[in-house]
């Protein structure tokens, strides 16, 4: 093979990765794992700790507003859904850009389609991605001094990722209405 040869299919590729998503999908990816341990540092807390954590956290809103007090109850639930929203959000980012990376292999070219677009192949992985993760944090609580792993927070975690996934979904579709276009639906 002559050095023209390897320079053609060293070029060929080059061209198929597209290096932005590359790129991005590495950033997602950091910062959804930095993410995920943080959402587990914060559930390795022991019950008093955690507890006197969102107490102090409780106290420092309700001082800062008169017309606004919030239970210390409500903030661990508000601070359930706003972490795994935040995760949702970065994972789905992190998967999206993942597909994105290749520009001739991707979920298009594969032969069973049951799922019928790539953004909702990247919601759905999103969302398992997602529970997978509050079910394995409160899995992971079950072993932590005075804490325990209770459904009712995963429930509270599926609200985020819903909530998320479903705006996710709503600014998809309200892209593709402002350009004039259709999603892509694979047959």
């Amino acid at each position: 093979m002559s050095e023209a040869d390897i320079q053609v299919k060293s070029n060929s590729k080059k061209k198929d990765i597209a290096l932005r998503y590359l790129v991005l999908a590495i950033f997602f990816w950091l910062m959804t794992i930095t993410c995920i341990l943080v959402i587990f540092l914060l559930s390795s807390e022991e019950g008093t700790a955690s507890n006197a954590t969102s107490v102090l956290l409780q106290e420092r809103i309700n001082s800062t507003t008169d017309f606004f007090l919030i239970s210390n109850d409500s903030l661990r639930s508000l601070a359930h859904v706003l972490e795994y929203g935040v995760l949702t959000l970065l994972s789905f980012f992190a998967i999206d850009c993942t597909n994105r990376i290749s520009k001739k292999k991707s979920y298009a070219e594969s032969p069973l389609k049951i799922i019928k677009s790539d953004n909702e192949m990247n919601i759905i992985f999103t969302g398992w991605f997602a529970i997978i993760n509050a079910l394995a944090d409160e899995y992971h609580q079950l072993f932590v001094n005075g804490r325990n792993g209770n459904f009712g927070d995963v429930l509270k975690d599926l609200i985020g990722i819903i909530l998320v996934l479903a705006i996710i979904r709503l600014v998809f579709s309200i892209y593709l209405a402002s350009k004039g276009r259709k999603e892509v639906r694979y047959g």
